[in-house]
């Protein structure tokens, strides 16, 4: 059964604690409801009798700019990247890029075996689904391409240097797939509503290189704040009940939910204790929510037990300051490529294919690469006449495509940040210091974590001698008051349903915690 949200009214902070106890799917089968409708617009008044709000019940300043991705509500997506679910391996990965009587090839991040859910993983299965394609064909057939995602760019790219006929055929009225720049100029740099971090991977970095698509190491500093604002150090209870769990899963015979291993080790239900005044329970769904969901996009009844999660934690990343949709740019240079035409049948003999599109029309090719998400493949969008082979339709039931969304917030002030030293004051290495990740531990918040772009080297730092007559404020992180938001797994699809107005509201409840002040400390 494919994981699933919908929208409606369960309760935010009873989600993750039912999640966690293996209930999820119930949860989910009971908020699923009408789609909420967008408000009206109010008609305006040339004389308001009050004044229009500048900040939240909670205290929160309302944002001057907002962007949002929606990759799970998307029909050209379906979802935002794959995972380890329960019961899938690298080996149904494999089969679904396996050619079909070698006329029709697949390609994208889904059919990565090593690498699935990343960007150089895509990259790799375009290149490899060209050169397979190659070995069995002679240059001047005619290929269609299906999707102008990376991999389908990629793979156009080489069979084109290949001296092929090629044709892209993408649904979007843009290319680039997943991958989604935006210019907007009240953030002061480009909106990766898409990719946001980079994987430490050769190939992927030449082609940044080769797209002059900048990157800066981020490594995180992390604040996380209790639901009555204040800053507490994270313990070890969630990070050791996870890693107890992937060792016990890793020793049974059948693979299983990191729900059911946190159980069958004994870490669920959290053992008694506190920390800081947050329960043991609490400090687990935090871990669950910021170390677990972020890198799978699922939930701790979805994700199967054996992902080795401290890896992907521990992975190195790269912040990317640059428009990482100048790679698709790149790749579609001298390509012909037709935006707009979204294949719902594709057609395949011992010696041509056919290419239903929306429209009616129909496009004929000798061989064809299908290069679009698994989401989609796996939808009702999409058919293949012949129905496909049963090994590919058996990795089309069990591979799963999580869900991770972006907001995009620009404030007037960065509220957030520690308070910046005054005139004359030392600064030191507090830079090295400064929080560019925060995080909120308590049930019922709806990010799993924020980054501060300014902090994170996200903007070019201004000249000190700019700044407030030299001092050296930049070194807190000079770039403007810009948080952006990361949404996963059944949080994401929930907010997915929100209108605009509605999401906002509930992301910035999220935080809340940075805009109360601590509690006063008693005093005898």
């Amino acid at each position: 059964m494919r994981e699933r949200g919908g929208g409606g009214g369960v309760s935010r902070r009873g989600f993750l604690a039912a999640a966690l106890s293996g209930t999820a799917a119930v949860v989910l089968a009971s908020c699923t409801g009408p789609e909420p409708k967008p408000s009206p617009t109010p008609t305006p008044t040339p004389t308001p009798t009050t004044p229009a709000p500048t900040a939240t019940p909670g205290g929160v300043p309302l944002p001057t700019a907002m962007r949002r991705s929606r990759w799970a509500a998307d029909p050209f997506a379906r979802g935002a990247f794959g995972f380890r679910a329960v019961d899938t391996t690298p080996e149904l990965r494999e089969a679904l890029a396996e050619p079909v009587g070698d006329r029709l090839w697949f390609a994208g991040e889904a059919c990565s075996p090593d690498a699935p859910g990343t960007l150089h993983g895509a990259l790799r299965s375009g290149v490899d689904a060209a050169a397979s394609l190659m070995a069995v064909s002679e240059p001047g057939e005619r290929v269609a391409v299906i999707g102008a995602g990376l991999a389908g760019l990629a793979a156009a790219r080489e069979l084109d240097r290949g001296g092929f006929e090629v044709i892209v055929v993408e649904a979007r009225t843009r290319i680039g797939g997943r991958i989604e720049t935006v210019g907007d100029d009240a953030f002061g740099r480009p909106v990766e509503l898409g990719p946001l971090f980079v994987g430490d991977n050769a190939a992927l970095a030449r082609l940044l290189d080769e797209a002059s698509v900048t990157t800066v190491p981020f490594t995180a500093r992390t604040e996380t704040r209790s639901l009555d604002g204040r800053t507490v150090a994270v313990p070890a209870t969630g990070p050791d009940a996870v890693a107890a769990a992937h060792a016990w899963a890793a020793e049974q015979p059948d693979d299983v939910s990191l729900a059911a291993a946190l159980m069958g080790a004994g870490e669920l239900p959290p053992k008694d204790g506190d920390t800081d005044g947050v329960d043991a329970g609490e400090w687990l769904s935090h871990t669950v929510r910021t170390g677990v969901e972020p890198f799978t996009g699922a939930g701790s009844t979805v994700v199967s037990a054996n992902t080795d999660f401290a890896a992907l934690a521990e992975t190195p990343r790269r912040l990317i300051t640059g428009r990482l949709s100048d790679v698709a740019d790149l790749l579609a240079e001298g390509l012909d490529i037709a935006v707009g035409s979204a294949v719902t049948r594709l057609a395949a003999t011992d010696r041509r294919v056919s290419l239903r599109l929306d429209s009616g029309e129909s496009v004929s090719a000798d061989r064809a690469v299908v290069a679009v998400p698994l989401g989609v493949l796996q939808s009702d969008a999409f058919a293949f006449d012949p129905p496909l082979p049963a090994g590919h339709r058996r990795a089309l039931d069990e591979l799963r495509t999580g869900a991770v969304d972006l907001v995009w917030l620009r404030f007037d002030e960065a509220f957030w940040r520690p308070e910046q030293p005054g005139s004359g004051e030392t600064t030191g290495d507090a830079s090295a210091s400064a929080p560019d990740l925060y995080t909120v531990v308590g049930v019922g918040t709806q990010v799993s974590a924020w980054i501060d772009l300014g902090a994170a080297n996200g903007y070019p730092k201004p000249d000190p001698a700019e700044v407030d007559g030299g001092e050296a404020t930049s070194l807190f992180g000079g770039g403007p008051p810009v948080l952006v938001g990361i949404i996963a797994a059944a949080q994401a699809r929930l907010l997915d349903d929100l209108d605009d107005q509605a999401f906002q509201s509930a992301v910035l409840d999220d935080l809340a915690p940075f805009a109360t002040a601590p509690p006063a400390a008693a005093t005898g």
